[in-house]
């Protein structure tokens, strides 16, 4: 019965998800789906797309041309690197997240020939034995790339994308390096209090069905157990736990396996904000980092994030305020996740 009841709470959460209502903006929302549902001519529509992502070069305006060579992929990495500080443990994070995967959307879709929509990663599926997930599959067209080794320096050597050069932070192949036990290597200027955690003791679906349905009102609580305490959480983990570029919480977008990763995190967001319409427009935070003394301010301090705050794109789109992103369907976005 209890099984039974937690199936049935998740069915709520995952079917069909929109942060708000559908207005007369946006009358037939996109639908993001899971990796595995797009099917193989969608996954090869999306990785050719993020292929012909690295043939458009140095034509974003407003940002800095740090590497005059670089591609469109590129700049989308600086601007998240660009963001590292004001949009990481602050308030800004998930709204900021959110504008930023709808502005690699747009040009996917826009500028490389894509026709459908970003996709996730459901973890929940795989939390058993997140390493041989057939999301890491090695298909030449189609695959994401399975998990490297010592051998190659930890470079994807096969997948899709095993040939490609990222600029940042210098010109590398993307790499990868699966670690169950990420909270055992010291990263931030605090001590992680549970070295031995397991990374996928995070991403299951009791933890899913807890994130989603807990917190009502309470955007601190709901952000802060994302991220963990001491960043020990679901976002902290899912990254780290993957290596490679995505352990970098500044050029993690290099792999693309981030765009998967943060649009479950979106995915799980939008979830929150519809379980409960006091979720919906909750924010809270500040938008500057406090590092030194993250345990009392996990969402930042200073300024307070509010509704008008203002999300930022140097230049690769348009940058929007917090309320433009409340919902993923009430205009100014206009999309909801499918399973």
């Amino acid at each position: 019965m209890v099984r039974l009841f937690a199936l049935a709470l998740l069915s709520t959460c995952i079917f069909g998800l929109s942060s708000g209502t559908v207005t007369p903006k946006c009358k037939q929302p996109a639908v993001r789906k899971e990796w595995r549902a797009l099917g193989p001519d969608g996954q090869k529509a999306f990785t050719d797309a993020i292929k012909a992502s690295i043939c458009y070069f140095g034509a974003t305006p407003d940002l800095p041309p740090i590497q005059v060579n670089s591609s469109r992929y590129d700049d989308v990495v600086y601007v998240h690197m660009d963001a590292v500080n004001s949009a990481h443990f602050t308030g800004r994070f998930l709204p900021w997240h959110r504008l930023f995967l709808h502005t690699m959307e747009g040009l996917l879709r826009d500028q490389c020939g894509y026709k459908g929509y970003l996709t996730y990663w459901d973890w929940t599926i795989d939390s058993h034995d997140i390493k041989h997930s057939p999301i890491f599959n090695a298909d030449p067209a189609v695959g994401l790339g399975t998990f490297p080794n010592e051998t190659t320096n930890f470079e994807l050597s096969n997948g899709a994308f095993r040939d490609i050069i990222r600029a940042y932070p210098t010109a590398h192949h993307i790499q990868r390096n699966y670690t169950l036990r990420p909270f055992e290597i010291q990263i931030f200027p605090w001590t992680f209090n549970l070295p031995n955690k397991e990374a996928n003791t995070t991403q299951t679906t009791a933890e899913y069905i807890k994130l989603t349905t807990s917190f009502i009102g309470n955007f601190t609580a709901f952000q802060a157990y994302m991220d963990g305490f001491r960043a020990e959480g679901l976002h902290n983990a899912a990254h780290l736990s993957l290596g490679g570029d995505m352990a970098n919480i500044s050029h993690s977008p290099n792999d693309p396996l981030f765009f998967l990763l943060h649009s479950q995190l979106d995915r799980v967001w939008a979830a929150w904000q519809a379980h409960n319409r006091r979720n919906r427009n909750a924010i809270a935070g500040g938008v500057d980092q406090d590092l030194n003394d993250f345990d009392a301010h996990p969402l930042g301090t200073g300024t307070p994030v509010t509704g008008d705050t203002v999300l930022y794109m140097a230049g690769i789109g348009q940058d929007a305020t917090v309320n433009n992103v409340f919902s993923t369907t009430g205009g100014y976005l206009c999309y909801e996740y499918a399973t």
